[in-house]
């Protein structure tokens, strides 16, 4: 159970009531969690009976209940869907983006079409239905829904609903963050685990001044240099002695694969041949990745 209990009065219970759920709301070890603390702390700090938070499919044509609340039943549930067909009145106040302030939801005009299957239903008598967009786009509704006699909200409880669908909206924004760092990082790992257990060397040098910024293990035996040694070399240091400087190795964007010959640590010219790419990494860097295969001896 959630410290805070008591209900909203004034300005100065809202004030400690929204720092109160911004530090145990959005803190949830995963979005899941997050948004059950804040329907069970929403439901809590106003005594309203449910809290709910809807997701919008991706086809924008189904409203599904991600959590609900009951305050009298302490206990959450999810699973409920809502068609947009059945409630287009409804589907298109959402999309403008200002909360629905209900005061008798059976009356009210953007609200009245939920009165048979789902107000009535659920004894529902007055709600504030605030829009959660992302990125502009419309993502989802929270639902703070009074059951038995219909009441007018009072603005403490209209600011605190605008705020709680805040924090809803910051707790997806950074788990959406979080995916895409975790998909970032996985494919980064994948793409190192590639270059470092490749069959050919690779050098990384950069465009404009051909100093090598990384090497794999085979470019460490292949040049006899460690990586550490490899990094801040010149390419044309691996080159033998005399190269021109219109070498082709020290051209970008070789289509086809040039044969030539390289000169390891102990001063040994190797047949090689290689290929590189140029790769824009934006802020106007631009690297090589350089490949370079052993050519058997004749």
């Amino acid at each position: 159970m959630l410290a805070y209990s008591q209900p909203l009065s004034n300005s100065l219970d809202l004030q400690g009531a929204f720092a109160h759920l911004s530090r145990r709301g959005v803190a949830g070890k995963n979005l899941d969690e997050t948004l059950r603390q804040l329907t069970e702390s929403a439901g809590r700090m106003l005594n309203i009976e449910r809290v709910s938070l809807w997701g919008l499919s991706t086809k924008r044509s189904i409203l599904e209940c991600v959590d609900l609340y009951e305050l009298s039943k302490d206990r959450h549930s999810r699973g409920a869907t809502l068609l947009a067909a059945n409630y287009p009145v409804y589907f298109r106040a959402l999309e403008q983006g200002d909360p629905i302030v209900a005061d008798d939801a059976l009356k009210h005009p953007f609200t009245q079409e939920f009165a048979d299957d789902y107000l009535i239903l659920n004894g529902i008598s007055a709600l504030i239905d605030s829009p959660i967009h992302v990125s502009g786009e419309l993502q989802g509704v929270l639902c703070i829904e009074r059951v038995g006699t219909h009441s007018a909200w009072s603005s403490v409880q209209r600011l605190f609903a605008h705020a709680v669908a805040n924090l809803v909206t910051l707790a997806i924004v950074q788990n959406q963050a979080a995916l895409v760092r975790d998909e970032l990082r996985d494919t980064n790992a994948r793409l190192r685990a590639l270059f470092t257990g490749a069959a050919d060397a690779i050098v990384v040098t950069d465009a404009a001044s051909g100093l090598l910024l990384d090497a794999n293990r085979q470019a460490e035996k292949l040049f006899d240099r460690p990586h550490a040694e490899l990094v801040g070399m010149a390419l044309g240091d691996l080159l033998p002695p005399g190269a021109s400087t219109r070498h082709p190795y020290l051209r970008s964007g070789v289509a086809e694969p040039v044969e030539g010959e390289i000169i390891n640590r102990q001063g040994i010219c190797i047949r090689v041949e290689m290929t590189n790419e140029l790769l824009e990494l934006g802020k106007n860097q631009k690297i090589v990745q350089r490949v370079f295969r052993r050519l058997a001896k004749n």
